[in-house]
C-alpha cells in the first residue's frame, strides 16, 4: 500500500508478508489452476493465515457479550490477516492493469484499512481516537518503518545509498502535509477563535491537501516518474507476472475490505469499555495500537527490501505511506466527519503538532544526503519509542 506506481516493482507477500525481488526466480510454466492455487497459498498458508480463526470469534464474542478487552483483542487479531490479504490483493490487481491504472488503484485503495477505521471511529463518535490513529500511523511509517529499514540495511552495509531526488520529493510533500495539518492547531490557539471557525479552517485545509495529493500523483506517475524508478527496477517490472487472476485478486480485495469493516466495527465499539474498565488511555490505543493494523504488511515488506539492498523501494514504501495518510486519508477523514455530522477537525494538541513537525524534519534531515547508516535508523526508532511511551502517560481529555 502507498507505493503508487512503484507497486509493480514491489515484493508480494510470501509466507505472510514480504518477498524478495523477483529477478532471481526462474520462470516455471504452470497451468491456470496451479498458478491460482499457488497464489492462494501465499495468502492463506502462512502465519497470518492462522490468525483468520479470530475473524468469526470476533463476532461470536460480541454476540455472547464477552469482556470488552477480550472482544477488542480478538478483533484486533482478526484484522491483521485481513489487512495482509488486502495488501496482497491490491498488489495483485495492479499487476493486471497498466502502470498508470495500477498506480491510481494503489493511491486511493492502498490505505483502505485506515479509511475503514476512520469511518468506524466517526460512526462511534471517537474522533479523538481517529486523530490519534492517523497521527500514530504517520509516526509508525516515518520513524519506525523507515528507522528499522535503515537500521537493517546499515547492519549489512557500512553506508547505504539511495535515490536522493525521489526521497527529497516525497519528504517535501510530507513536510507540506505536516504544516497543513499543524496550521489549524496553531490557528485554534489564537484568542477569540471558536471551534466552528477551527472546523471551517480545517475543511479548507483539507481541500488544499487533497489538491496537493492529486498533484503528487501526477508528478509521481506521469510527469516525473523516472525520478522514482531506476533502469534496474524497470527490468524487474517487465519480468514480473501476477500470481492470481484478475477476478480472484479483485474478489480477495473486496472480501478483505468488507470483513475488515465488520471486525473493525466491533473493535471500535469496545474501545470505550477497554478505556474505562482497564484505564487504558485512548491516546495510546489510537496512537500506538491501531496503527499496527494498517501498516504491518508494509513494515515487513520495507525491511525485507532494505535487507535485500533495495533502499529506494524501502524508503518509497515507508515515506509514501506516510504521505498518503497525511495528504489523502487525513483530509478524507475530515470530510467523512462532515458527512456524518461529526466535528472532526485538524486541531490537535500543541504537543501532537510539535511531535509531528519534529519527526518529519528529522526524517528529512536523515534522507537529504542520499546515504544513511545504522545509526540513523537507531535515531528514528528511538524517537518513535519515546513517543509511544509518552502516549501511554498522556492525560485524557
Amino acid at each position: 500500500m502507498g507505493k503508487l506506481g512503484k507497486s509493480r516493482v514491489s515484493m508480494l507477500p510470501v509466507g505472510g508478508i514480504g518477498r524478495v525481488p523477483l529477478q532471481e526466480e526462474a520462470p516455471v510454466e504452470q497451468s491456470f489452476w496451479q498458478q491460482e492455487l499457488a497464489g492462494l497459498r501465499m495468502v492463506f498458508c502462512n502465519w497470518t493465515g492462522l490468525l483468520m480463526i479470530f475473524v468469526p470469534l470476533g463476532f461470536v464474542g460480541r454476540v455472547m457479550a464477552w469482556n470488552s478487552l477480550v472482544i477488542f483483542g480478538v478483533n484486533f487479531l482478526a484484522i491483521l490477516p485481513m489487512a495482509n490479504m488486502q495488501f496482497y490483493a491490491v498488489e495483485a490487481v495492479t499487476l493486471h492493469v497498466s502502470p498508470l491504472v495500477g498506480g491510481l488503484i494503489d493511491a486511493f485503495l492502498g490505505k483502505s484499512v485506515e479509511q475503514v477505521m476512520a469511518i468506524q471511529c466517526l460512526r462511534a463518535g471517537l474522533s479523538d481516537v481517529l486523530k490519534g490513529n492517523l497521527m500514530g500511523s504517520m509516526h509508525w511509517c516515518l520513524l519506525l518503518v523507515l528507522g528499522m529499514s535503515i537500521f537493517a540495511a546499515g547492519c549489512k552495509h557500512k553506508t547505504c545509498k539511495f535515490n536522493v531526488q525521489g526521497a527529497s520529493a516525497q519528504m517535501t510533500c510530507q513536510v507540506v502535509a505536516s504544516i497543513g495539518i499543524a496550521l489549524p492547531t496553531m490557528y485554534g490557539e489564537l484568542p477569540h477563535i471558536s471551534s466552528d471557525q477551527v472546523l471551517l479552517m480545517s475543511r479548507a485545509c483539507c481541500f488544499g491537501l487533497m489538491g496537493l495529493y492529486f498533484c503528487f500523483i501526477f508528478f509521481h506517475l506521469i510527469s516525473h516518474k523516472e525520478t522514482f524508478v531506476s533502469a534496474h527496477e524497470e527490468a524487474i517490472v517487465e519480468e514480473q507476472k501476477p500470481d492470481l487472476s484478475f477476478p480472484t485478486s479483485l474478489a480477495l480485495m473486496v472480501i478483505s475490505i468488507i470483513v475488515t469493516s465488520l471486525n473493525s466495527q466491533v473493535l471500535v465499539d469496545n474501545i470505550r469499555g477497554v478505556c474505562h474498565t482497564f484505564n487504558v488511555p485512548k491516546e495510546f490505543i489510537g496512537g500506538t495500537l491501531l496503527p499496527i493494523l494498517g501498516n504491518t504488511a508494509e513494515h515487513v515488506a520495507s525491511v525485507t527490501a532494505a535487507i535485500h539492498d533495495d533502499m529506494d523501494f524501502a524508503i518509497l514504501l515507508a515515506v509514501n505511506s506516510a504521505t498518503q495518510i497525511a495528504l489523502f486519508v487525513v483530509p478524507l477523514s475530515v470530510l467523512w466527519g462532515w458527512a456524518f455530522d461529526e466535528p472532526m477537525s485538524l486541531k490537535y494538541r500543541t504537543y501532537d503538532a510539535a511531535v509531528m513537525l519534529l519527526g518529519t524534519f528529522l526524517c528529512a534531515q536523515v534522507l537529504q544526503h542520499g546515504a544513511s547508516n545504522w545509526l540513523h535508523g537507531a535515531m528514528l526508532m528511538t524517537v518513535y519509542l519515546l513517543i509511544a511511551v509518552i502516549n501511554f502517560f498522556l492525560p485524557q481529555e
